[in-house]
């Protein structure tokens, strides 16, 4: 007695009923409206917007855009590149400025001095920067491998450095004018000037 049934064979009439089923089904066009609405009223889809298709007179105006901006960047860099080289190449120079042994205090017709001298440099385009260094200091060296400290003032060193400027000129000659021009040679100070090498 065979009590397994293959539950696969349908019988001829449940065969009928199912080549009777529509092979498609699809929701009533309202209802999926109904849907769509509701998701989108509650935030969970939205409609994007279909792409836009570049036509022909679209894509020859972006093209021509591009063209132009191209031409005027490329005249811009022309324009600029021409002006900056129309100046005179400019070197940097550092001038060292060594305070005289009996160097008295800095007083503050000194120091606006100095400044109006910094300023007139500034203005004329060959300043950079320039700093009044403290009189306390300290020297280093290295002796056999030891490191060796020694205050500036017990060095007995008679000019001690009293501050920098950097300067740009085209040359020594233009960069000496400059050193002869500074105060600092009024008050006794020795003026070190020296070219920055651009390696």
């Amino acid at each position: 007695m065979n009590h397994e049934k293959n539950h696969d064979e349908l019988n001829p009439e449940e065969r009928g009923k199912f080549a009777a089923l529509s092979r498609e089904r699809s929701p009533a066009a309202s209802l999926e409206k109904r849907i769509i609405s509701a998701l989108k009223a509650k935030s969970l889809i939205r409609l994007t917007p279909s792409p836009q298709i570049w036509t022909m007179p679209r894509l020859a105006g972006a093209f021509a855009a591009a063209l132009v901006l191209l031409a005027l960047g490329f005249g811009l860099g022309k324009w600029q590149g021409g002006a900056s080289s129309q100046q005179p190449h400019r070197n940097m120079f550092v001038l060292f400025l060594y305070d005289a042994p009996e160097t008295p205090p800095d007083d503050m017709s000194k120091v606006v001095e100095y400044g109006n001298w910094a300023r007139t440099i500034s203005k004329s385009k060959r300043m950079i920067t320039g700093e009044k260094l403290k009189d306390s200091g300290r020297f280093l060296r290295s002796v056999q491998g030891q490191l060796e400290i020694r205050d500036l003032r017990e060095a007995g060193e008679p000019n001690l450095l009293g501050g920098y400027f950097l300067i740009e000129a085209e040359n020594y000659d233009e960069a000496i004018k400059v050193a002869a021009s500074c105060p600092h040679l009024k008050y006794g100070g020795l003026i070190e000037l020296r070219q920055i090498d651009q390696i």
